[in-house]
């Protein structure tokens, strides 16, 4: 039985390490959530996205941006306007990391990477 007391503090102590490092500590994997962004605020957020490039990879009428689609895990299917200086392998990237805002119908990306 004094055995087993001795365990149960460097267990519960591990367990809560563990709990620390999962939820907060550890990057974050997978599809973001559009619904995360209020669209009334110009709080700039990091998201990952699915890259639509079936859909067209445009420039503006001035070439100072670009136009393209993402989708989020829901499937939220959102119009992107991001700085004209996209990464290299960009076109047949699957997933794409944006930085911006979300507008009501369009995301304005200050930056987009690969992750």
């Amino acid at each position: 039985m004094k055995n087993l007391q001795k365990l149960i503090i460097p267990v519960l102590i591990v367990l809560v390490l563990a709990a620390i490092y999962m939820f907060y500590l550890s990057p974050k994997k997978g599809l973001g959530n559009f619904d995360n962004f209020d669209p009334n605020a110009h709080v700039q957020k990091e998201i990952i996205v699915l890259l639509l490039a079936e859909q067209g990879i445009l420039p503006t009428s001035d070439n100072s941006r670009v136009l393209f689609y993402v989708k989020d895990k829901k499937g939220k299917r959102v119009r992107v306007s991001a700085p004209n200086e996209l990464p290299d392998g960009f076109e047949t990237a699957k997933l794409i990391t944006l930085f911006g805002h979300l507008h009501q119908d369009s995301f304005e990306a200050v930056s987009v990477s690969i992750p």
